[in-house]
């Protein structure tokens, strides 16, 4: 009988799983479709996807001695005081964080053409005087990166680096990865519906969308 019982059992049709059984496979399109790309911008219909925009880091020197490491979408392989950070200014072993790469934000280098590239700006580096000889007061540095298109070029190149103010420094990159794209913004838009779609239609068959659920 027991041997019986085991066989009936196995060929009984499969157990239906429950609704928290079901949440991870039914909702994983849904979680899929929140995650943005980091350190991509979109304007009119032209996206920007600057990942690799610039590698680890690229380094330049300035007339007057100070050497910068510079990074766009993540921490330079430099630390400076032990602070991962996207741009740094040295002067010997003396170096002071450009910008925090939490307050990254994205703006065109030509509202009027954005096919000229785009500026990234970071900001909340470490603590600057600035202000006049009158008055002075304390604040923090800022990194903007001018990156400018050019679908010539294969690497990115830092084509130079300047301090407008005592606590702006900004630097100009030349990258194809700067030129937009008008295709892409579209083949993103279509995976997030098909993923979204995916989820409904999963979500449904096990019937979480129907009365009563599951």
């Amino acid at each position: 009988p027991a041997v019986r019982r085991a066989r009936a059992a196995s060929c009984s049709s499969p157990r239906r799983p429950s609704k928290e059984e079901m949440l991870p496979v039914a909702f994983v399109p849904l979680v899929l479709a929140r995650v943005a790309a980091p350190c991509a911008y979109e304007h009119a219909g032209h996206h920007f996807d600057l990942r690799g925009a610039v590698p680890s880091e690229l380094s330049a020197t300035s007339e007057s001695g100070f050497r910068y490491f510079i990074s766009a979408c993540g921490p330079t392989q430099t630390v400076c005081n032990g602070a991962p950070s996207v741009g740094s200014k040295w002067r010997g072993t003396k170096c002071n964080n450009l910008g925090d790469e939490a307050t990254r934000s994205l703006s065109l280098l030509d509202a009027r053409d954005p096919r000229k590239g785009v500026n990234i700006t970071y900001r909340k580096g470490d603590v600057c005087l600035r202000g006049t000889d009158e008055t002075v007061d304390m604040g923090s540095r800022s990194l903007t990166l001018s990156l400018v298109c050019d679908p010539s070029v294969s690497a990115a190149k830092l084509r130079g680096v300047a301090e407008p103010s005592m606590c702006e420094t900004v630097a100009t990159v030349v990258t194809h990865r700067a030129c937009p794209s008008t295709s892409s913004s579209w083949a993103g838009r279509l995976v997030v519906l098909l993923l979204l779609a995916g989820g409904a239609a999963a979500a449904y068959r096990h019937g979480f969308f129907r009365p009563g659920g599951p």
